[in-house]
């Protein structure tokens, strides 16, 4: 007799009174290392009722021992209650899961053994009932949170998925294991009515080759075999591609490369069921991506269906290596100054239309930073304002010039790489506790730095902080004449009308220039510069041209675009 549920069958044997064999399987049960713990005790119970009667203690009420096998049945409960268990459980990555799965299996594997899984499609129909139990299991336990203010409000799908795909992968060779033990009984008795098909009532020389190539197979039996010629069906159990088995085995091993990848439920289900994704393919591509420190990503495996090389040329991409177009502009970008890195963003996120604006914008800002030296002194070649350009190059792509030129964030950047100068300035007139002050951040300004530059140069001496703080736009606007006219005076200069007239008509693109901003303070602003560098502001430099708008004064002092402006 082919043992399902010991237990059950053990009463079956008592109530006929062979209470020999019915020992045997209540023993069974007893040495089950699987075994749940009422019905070890009910093993155990009806063990001592046995010997008992063995010994002439006791006698036995066999028409109760009848009624009791015919009420007992199997129940899944204990399977549904780990799937919602596994569900609730804390365990978050694939790898969590898969532990978690494996810590509770073996409290339901007595319960599967006792599953009869006559074929394939038997195992089907019973994995199809674990599904809907178990979501229900789920879903009633959700329903309790609910009722008791927890913050779960439904089911996530992708994560009942995972669990469920999860489960039937470590149970699935239990059941198979029990199913070849049932196909090896059924040769050795010739009992084929356990395969419970009415049509089958004697194991013919067909049906027992059927049984032994399954068996040899290590697979699940399928029922159509029986009812076909030999012809038609030997060559399937040859075959070693395209059988269900394959296309299962193929299945995991699909599984198990994107769960290395860390994809998404979402994609896992997607790419599992599109058939002309190849496991060669994904195995060729997930090799490649291997090979440049990478792994695979959705969009990598959405292009190996159109074909391998796009996929790698992805990969490619996402290394660093870039094709094409795309590769020239990256180039041209690492000879302009960008980073590698930032190049490489670039150039990948980039429509080729729009590689021209980036570059102009950034050749642009560079060129603005050189110009206006005299009044941000922010070298074009700074470290951290190229840094800071080229982020927003990476961020804005073909709308980098609104942001940087319209919108004001280029003016914002040239004075934020200046706070250092003004800083190291500060120190040098007021001394190191200056940045202690509660009212420091209203000292770091560019406005207080040129403030701070007329007292130096027109003035005997500097002012407090607070008288310094004290002088608005509106009251240093006429110092500033004064102390220009003053200047032209003693050293004998005359400003020509031609430079007169060009500032006064210049205005920058940062448009740093406010209402109190005169022809004056933007000679003056040049002279400083000029001063700071050790240049005696003569006739002769007025009349070189070096003040005019866009002059480089860079290229006069010869000083290098990355070097600093003295303070």
């Amino acid at each position: 007799m082919f043992v399902f549920d010991p237990l059950t069958q053990g009463l079956e044997l008592l109530a006929k009174r062979d209470l020999q064999r019915a020992e045997t399987l209540f023993l069974r049960v007893i040495n089950d290392p699987y075994v749940q713990d009422e019905e070890l005790r009910q093993a155990r119970t009806y063990l001592n009722d046995i010997r008992s009667c063995q010994a002439g203690s006791k006698n036995l009420d066999f028409d109760r021992y009848k009624k009791l096998s015919k009420k007992t049945t199997l129940s899944l409960d204990k399977v549904y209650e780990l799937l919602a268990d596994v569900y609730f459980s804390d365990a978050e990555t694939y790898v969590q899961l898969d532990a978690e799965i494996l810590r509770q299996t073996p409290h339901v594997i007595n319960r599967l053994k006792q599953i009869k899984i006559s074929d394939i499609i038997a195992r089907d129909k019973l994995f199809q009932q674990f599904e809907k139990q178990g979501m229900q299991a789920v879903r009633r336990r959700l329903s309790n949170f609910k009722g008791n203010g927890k913050s779960q409000s439904q089911v996530d799908p992708y994560r009942w998925k995972t669990v469920f795909r999860k489960f039937i992968e470590v149970i699935n060779p239990i059941l198979l294991e029990r199913h070849l033990e049932l196909l090896e009984y059924i040769l050795e008795t010739s009992e084929i009515q356990l395969l419970d098909d009415p049509k089958l009532t004697v194991l013919t020389p067909k049906y027992k080759w059927i049984i032994e190539s399954t068996i040899k197979t290590k697979w699940y039996l399928l029922r159509s075999y029986f009812f076909k010629a030999r012809s038609e069906i030997e060559h399937q159990f040859t075959k070693k591609e395209g059988t269900r088995k394959y296309w299962e085995e193929v299945k995991y091993k699909k599984i198990r490369i994107f769960e290395k990848c860390g994809f998404h439920e979402r994609h896992i289900q997607k790419f599992l069921y599109i058939d002309k994704l190849n496991y060669k393919t994904l195995e060729e591509i997930h090799q490649f991506a291997l090979s440049h420190n990478l792994t695979l990503v959705p969009r990598d495996v959405s292009l190996a269906l159109r074909g391998v090389n796009k996929a790698k040329d992805h990969i490619k991409e996402r290394g660093g290596c870039l094709m094409g177009a795309r590769r020239e502009f990256q180039d041209q970008l690492v000879e302009l100054g960008f980073s590698t890195d930032n190049a490489y963003q670039i150039a990948r996120q980039a429509k080729k239309a729009n590689n021209h604006q980036i570059i102009e914008s950034y050749k642009l800002a560079l060129q603005v930073a050189r110009d206006e030296i005299y009044w941000y002194r922010v070298p074009p070649r700074s470290t951290a304002f190229q840094l800071d350009i080229q982020n927003q190059c990476v961020k804005h792509l073909s709308t980098v010039r609104i942001h940087l030129f319209d919108r004001g964030r280029l003016n914002k950047l040239l004075l934020k790489t200046g706070k250092s100068l003004i800083r190291r300035y500060l120190v040098q007139v007021y001394g190191p506790e200056v940045v202690d002050l509660h009212c420091y951040f209203r000292l770091e300004t560019v406005h207080q730095y040129y403030k701070l530059k007329f007292f130096q140069y027109h003035e005997e001496g500097y002012p407090s902080v607070s008288e310094l703080i004290k002088i608005s736009r509106k009251e240093f606007k006429p110092m500033l004449i004064d102390g220009f006219n003053t200047f032209l005076k003693k050293r004998r200069l005359t400003v020509p009308d031609k430079l007169v007239q060009e500032l006064e008509q210049h205005k920058s693109l940062t448009e740093w220039e406010d209402p109190q901003t005169t022809v004056e303070e933007k000679i003056l602003l040049r002279f400083w510069f000029l001063m700071d560098h050790g240049v005696s502001i003569t006739q002769g430099l007025l009349n070189k041209g070096v003040m005019e708008p866009g002059a480089d004064l860079l290229e006069y002092l010869r000083l290098q675009d990355s070097e600093e402006c003295r303070i």
